[in-house]
Formats: structure tokens, sequence, C-alpha cells
């Protein structure tokens, strides 16, 4: 029973912390304007690249695992393949995010 009201109340803490650091000064004031919204999207952009990158090379590494202990089971080797496939695609779309964002903002300018 404490833990769980120990991890109730860490919870409430997290969740309050930032009403709390905008009573000290009042609302802050953002500006919204085109290079705003750009610098957003573009870090966006780039955690959610590096974050599948991650992962694609994460299971391509599991596919060399599955290859390597595989031995010679055709099930255990097909699931490899599929896996190292999923694999690199991941690790192609993180690529092309970076062109498709570029190509986008070409077209709107």
């Amino acid at each position: 029973m404490k833990k769980i009201t120990k991890y109730i109340g860490t919870g409430l803490i997290t969740q309050f912390l930032p009403l709390i650091a905008l009573a000290q000064g009042g609302t802050p004031q953002v500006r919204l304007d085109r290079q705003t919204i750009l610098y957003i999207l573009e870090n966006f952009r780039d955690w959610v690249s590096g974050i599948v990158l991650i992962l694609g090379m994460l299971m391509m590494l599991y596919a060399a695992f599955l290859f390597m202990t595989a031995g010679g089971d055709e099930e255990k080797t097909g699931k490899a393949k599929k896996t190292l496939t999923w694999g690199l695609v991941g690790v192609g779309v993180a690529m092309i995010a970076y062109g498709v964002f570029e190509l986008v903002g070409s077209f709107l300018q």
C-alpha cells in the first residue's frame, strides 16, 4: 500500500510542477510566427527520425541474433529475414523523413 501511495504522490507532484512554475511569473508570451512553427516542426522531425532510426538499427541487430541462433531452422530463418526487412524499412523511413520535409517546404514557398 505504501508503494502505491508513493507512486501516486510522485505522479501528482510531476503533474502539478508546471503549474507551480507558471504561478511564479505569469503566463509566458509565445510568438507563433512562421520561423517558430518551422523550428518546432524541425525538432519534432529530428526526434521522430532519431527514434525510428534507433529502433530500425535495434531490429537489424535482433535479426542478426536470430540468424545466428536459427541453426538451419527454416521458420526461425524466415522470422529473421522478416525482421531484417522491417528494420531496413525503418532505417529508410528515418532517412527519407529529412528529404520529405525539405521537399514540402520548397512546395510551400
